[in-house]
């Protein structure tokens, strides 16, 4: 075996076998695909796009497509994502090495080449994968955390991306302004210290402690200054970010649907919380200190220039190469801090998730997975900040070796100077002084870049959120002043933005009477609740209008139309705080005994049995409570709005029977009143209720339309299906 063989690919050589080659038709190319029958699904992904010359010759299974493309890309390239083989290669070597023994002896791999060695082929050619345990499963790469991906910088989008950080600071201008003239005069005062000292080594101090004019309180002066300057520089920094989150929070909220779908709650809240304070903090205290520097820097040089212009001309030599260096490293650690602040967002994600839903990973004994999780992208993290730890060693080392070394030419000719009698000692001594103020201040300059730098990778991923604008507006279109009336779905498409090649619906249409009882039913993945997601406007279809009374209501306000829809969900959202302050949520100028019938009408006696009332918490996500509890006080916030329409999405379907008999008579009230009730569910208990039932078919479309008794009589239709689907299982 060739010793130059990386270790993963020989691992990939052990089990693969070689089977004879299949004869292209004339008129394609000859493209051969590497099979490997149960690789984990990311090694197969990061396998298959390797360019062919790079791909293990040695015994491969080669199977010829008809349509032969000259590129093949693999479905599973999304379990690793679009990331180089070297990246993942520590890890899938594990995996690799696990899983050998178990691919040498897979009978799908047998029968795969049984086929091919008769000559017979499947209609188009796929490479065949499953998903095989590990003995350590936190090895393997987490396709979860991978899912936000690292935006790059556009090319030149470096000075717009520094303009728009400090447009940020726009409104603190004239406070900023102060807190710098402030330091500025403290600056200045401190900056005639050098060359204080350097005429007292010329001439001699006088009694009275004055040296040439400059008294001693000249001098502790500059400490208020600096003092003031320093906490105005604090209060603005934290009002900075204050504000920044209350507006990215504001425009995050107001976002639509796909949004979330796009973006992980736990990312959202990595670029609330640490971007957020990483951007207020370059604009303050970064600024700041680089504004200090280079006025420093620019006092120093100015006063160096006077006492000699040829030692300047010196120092000058080694600027160019500290310059070429400081904007080097600065766009490094530009570009490092982005990465760092993503990892840092799928860190909080896959913290916040996990630690939402412990006892899932509890009952499946998944403490030590998610552990490992967890800790493979801490790991990330710290190579990514281990990375910009020694670029930032070297660049600062390299800038001290060269400051040092001009520094110890500067005595060498600076000596030869006095000795000639071009200058006094005292004069090289504030010479001296003075490069040391200012290449301190050229070295703080850098650091200040490199912070800013950091601050403008943070600040790209908030400008990314702000950049970003809902696909549904949910304030502008017209007032709703009433969502009652017959709704209508006229030829209805809609695909999920994030599955656009998976279409729901495919020429929908269906009709819904005024103030009417109707149940939707369907086969699980058939569209059900995205009926009720296309009519409050979480999304909008691609095709087709769908109308209320006649209105479209794609040109209506949708926070409007929310107002008038009540929905309650399988899975009741109830929020932390009181059952009063939950049951009002959709009306918060709801009184208190309007929110006490809201609960009566809805069947939540047990309201009474707690100490303190409606006023009990219900703890995090209504954890305090029971699941018939929960979607009682469900029921009652959707009362409470007196909605023109209710939709109730599968609303019983995860409760007892106990709990269940208790909603329906809690929804009981609704029935008789003059909304329009649809009712979402898979469950046919409570269907022969409903004046008209709805059957969606898996084609997308209406399969049926009628009465219970008008769908049951045609036997072989599908919601007569559905129903002895269920009568069987029971």
């Amino acid at each position: 075996m060739n010793p130059t063989v990386p270790p993963v690919r020989r691992s990939i050589t052990a089990f693969t076998t070689r089977r004879p080659r299949c004869k292209a038709p004339p008129t394609q190319p000859r493209c051969p695909i590497t099979v490997f029958s149960d690789l984990p699904k990311s090694l197969s992904a990061t396998r298959a796009r390797l360019p062919q010359k790079s791909l293990v010759r040695p015994r491969p299974i080669i199977v010829e497509s008809a349509s032969c493309p000259a590129r093949l890309q693999s479905r599973t390239l999304q379990a690793t994502g679009n990331q180089p083989l070297q990246q993942h290669h520590r890890e899938q070597t594990n995996v690799v090495d696990q899983n050998t023994s178990q691919h040498e002896a897979d009978p799908q791999t047998r029968e795969l080449s049984t086929q091919r060695a008769n000559g017979s082929q499947p209609e188009s050619p796929t490479i065949q994968t499953r998903d095989e345990p590990t003995k350590n499963k936190a090895d393997t790469i987490d396709k979860s955390a991978s899912e936000n991906v690292e935006t790059k910088p556009k090319p030149g989008g470096e000075l717009r991306e520094i303009w728009r950080l400090l447009q940020i600071a726009k409104p603190e201008i004239p406070a900023m302004s102060f807190a710098f003239f402030l330091l500025f005069i403290s600056s200045g005062i401190t900056m005639a210290v050098p060359f204080s000292i350097g005429k007292i080594l010329d001439s001699a101090t006088r009694v009275d402690g004055t040296v040439f004019g400059m008294q001693l309180e000249h001098f502790c002066v500059a400490f208020w200054p600096f003092w003031l300057g320093m906490a105005l520089l604090k209060i603005i920094g934290e009002r900075i970010i204050t504000k920044l989150r209350s507006s990215l929070y504001k425009h995050t909220y107001l976002q639509s649907a796909e949004f979330f779908d796009t973006y992980r709650v736990g990312d959202l809240l990595s670029r609330l919380g640490n971007d957020t304070t990483m951007v207020g903090r370059s604009i303050t205290d970064n600024l700041s200190d680089g504004l200090r520097s280079l006025a420093f820097a620019t006092t120093g040089m100015g006063m160096m220039t006077y006492i000699s212009y040829k030692l300047v001309g010196l120092l000058a030599l080694a600027f160019p190469p500290l310059a070429a260096g400081a904007f080097l490293y600065g766009r490094a650690v530009r570009d490092l801090s982005r990465r760092i602040q993503t990892n840092l967002g799928t860190l909080t994600r896959i913290a916040e998730e996990r630690l939402g839903n412990v006892r899932t990973s509890q009952a499946f004994t998944g403490e030590r997975q998610e552990v490992h999780r967890y800790n493979h992208q801490t790991r990330k993290i710290f190579n990514l900040a281990k990375r910009e730890a020694v670029i930032s060693a070297a660049f600062f080392s390299t800038s001290s070796f060269l400051g040092n070394a001009t520094f110890l030419a500067l005595l060498y000719v600076g000596n030869s100077m006095v000795r000639s009698g071009s200058i006094t000692v005292g004069d090289l001594t504030t010479f001296v002084m003075y490069t040391g103020v200012a290449g301190g201040s050229l070295f703080g300059l850098s650091a200040a870049y490199s912070d800013l730098m950091k601050g403008v990778g943070a600040a790209s991923r908030l400008f990314e959120l702000q950049d970003h604008h809902p696909a549904i507006s949910p304030t502008k279109g017209m007032a709703v002043g009433s969502a009652r009336g017959t709704i209508q779905f006229h030829d209805v498409n809609f695909a999920y933005p994030s599955r656009p090649s998976t279409p729901v619906f495919d020429g929908l249409s269906l009709k819904i009477g005024p103030e009417s009882n109707v149940a939707i039913v369907a086969p699980s993945g058939a569209g059900k609740s995205t009926v009720a997601s296309l009519l409050m406007r979480f999304y909008a279809p691609s095709r087709g209008t769908i109308t209320i009374n006649g209105h479209d209501i794609s040109k209506m306000n949708a926070r409007q139309l929310r107002r008038r829809i009540g929905l309650v969900g399988q899975e009741p959202v109830l929020f932390s705080g009181t059952i009063a302050e939950n049951v009002g949520y959709g009306k918060p100028k709801a009184t208190r005994s309007e929110i006490l019938e809201a609960l009566r009408l809805a069947n939540c006696h047990f309201v009474h049995d707690f100490p303190n009332g409606v006023d009990t918490l219900v703890g995090a996500r209504g954890a305090q409570l029971s699941g018939g509890q929960k979607q009682r006080i469900a029921i009652a916030r959707a009362l409470l709005k007196e909605p023109d329409i209710l939709i109730l999405d599968e609303a019983t379907s995860a409760l007892d029977v106990e709990s269940e008999k208790l909603v329906k008579q809690a929804l009981e009230p609704l029935r008789q009143g003059p909304s329009t009730i649809i009712t979402i569910t898979h469950r046919l208990s409570s269907i022969p209720r409903s004046d008209t039932i709805i059957s969606l078919g898996t084609d997308g479309r209406v399969a049926q339309t009628g009465t219970y008794h008008q769908l049951m009589a045609n036997k072989e239709g599908v919601f007569a299906t559905l129903v002895k689907q269920q009568m069987s299982e029971r």
